[in-house]
């Protein structure tokens, strides 16, 4: 969550220095809106309420979470703005699917609306897991899945286990990335 804000930030900061952009709060705040950008989408194009449980991943199966959402918005950019800016709103919002397929997710339908499969990298001893069906996944979530991931990665319960670490990154995500705005804003 606080990681896709922070991917975005730094792609604007970092490929935005490299290709000459006056970097400000407000530059920076964009690039962390354009990682944002798929789970925002999300709440759109899923149509119903979206419930934190160890069916969160859900969120995920749709249009907003597929390769090809960053292809559509640079193709449909493209005589619009400039291309390198262009390039980093594609970047920022690519990095989103990079992060859910890593992350404590459970994959994400990469290359939807062609393909139904699910794709998930550094999970069973893999490093892209291609999970044959949405069964195979639901039996992964049921025997491995808990339903107070949320709270126990983000508020770190006695039993957090693993979870924390997720957590711990999530935390300084967001810290990061307000440290840049306010940095940015001061100079």
């Amino acid at each position: 969550m606080f990681s896709h804000l922070l991917a975005g930030e730094l792609v604007f900061l970092v490929l935005g220095y490299a290709f000459g952009f006056n970097i400000t709060p407000k530059f920076l705040f964009f690039g962390a809106l354009c990682g944002f950008l798929p789970d925002i989408l999300s709440i759109f194009l899923k149509g119903k309420s979206v419930k934190v449980n160890k069916w969160y991943h859900k969120h995920r199966d749709n249009f907003s979470h597929s390769v090809f959402l960053p292809i559509t918005i640079f193709l449909f950019l493209f005589f619009w703005i400039d291309i390198y800016l262009n390039l980093l709103i594609f970047l920022a919002i690519a990095s989103h699917m990079f992060l859910d397929m890593w992350g404590i997710g459970w994959g994400i339908k990469l290359f939807l609306p062609f393909s139904d499969k699910v794709y998930k990298l550094f999970y069973d001893k893999k490093i892209i897991k291609k999970f044959k069906s949405e069964k195979e996944r639901e039996s992964h979530i049921k025997k491995h899945g808990r339903n107070d991931w949320f709270k126990a990665a983000y508020f770190f319960t006695p039993d957090s286990g693993w979870l924390k670490w997720w957590g711990v990154f999530e935390w300084i995500s967001l810290a990061l990335a307000i440290f840049l705005l306010l940095f940015y804003s001061l100079i």
